[in-house]
């Protein structure tokens, strides 16, 4: 058995985790691999629990094996649509002072909350624009969509590849 003290950061506080291994791989040789492998798992756990809680994963609404696998594929493309989707829109360039910002909305909130919003979605010369009613949770808010703005990761030369096979646009790889 192998047993580590990881230290790290969150901000100005110093936070610590032990991290635990059982087996015959010589994981102390090089603590930054098993740092990163252990933190990976973190991430893989961390999108599972996503799946489950934010997008319904846990609800099968099927019971075949290859629509199973069809739920669980659209599953990871809403979340890596919602991540790109977020960070496009975080990078456009928002005049206004009532700007919605995607940056502080995490995808939970995206999907449960966004997902059930008000708005009025008018016509621009410049794009469009997404004001959100005086009922919706985001009250008072605008979104603006340019039109002259590519999303991250559009080149000319691929405007005609499919959205999946754009490397800049999967943030997630599926199994």
């Amino acid at each position: 058995m192998d047993v580590a003290l990881e230290r790290f950061h969150t901000g100005k506080t110093v936070r610590y985790s032990a991290l635990l291994h059982f087996g015959c791989d010589a994981v102390t040789e090089d603590l930054s691999a098993w740092f990163t492998h252990y933190n990976g798992r973190q991430t893989i756990e961390a999108g599972i629990k996503e799946g489950k809680q934010v997008f319904y994963l846990h609800r099968i609404k099927v019971r075949s094996e290859p629509a199973i696998f069809l739920q669980e594929y659209f599953v990871i493309f809403a979340a890596n649509f919602i991540r790109w989707a977020t960070h496009w829109l975080a990078s456009l360039p928002q005049p206004d002072e009532q700007a919605l910002d995607v940056r502080q909305l995490g995808i939970k909130r995206q999907v449960q909350v966004g997902a059930h919003v008000s708005a009025h979605i008018s016509q621009r010369s410049d794009g469009k624009l997404l004001r959100f009613t005086d009922w919706s949770a985001f009250a008072g808010k605008v979104l603006r969509l340019p039109l002259s703005t590519a999303p991250p990761g559009y080149r000319k030369s691929r405007k005609n590849w499919p959205f999946f096979v754009l490397p800049s646009l999967i943030a997630q790889m599926l199994r």
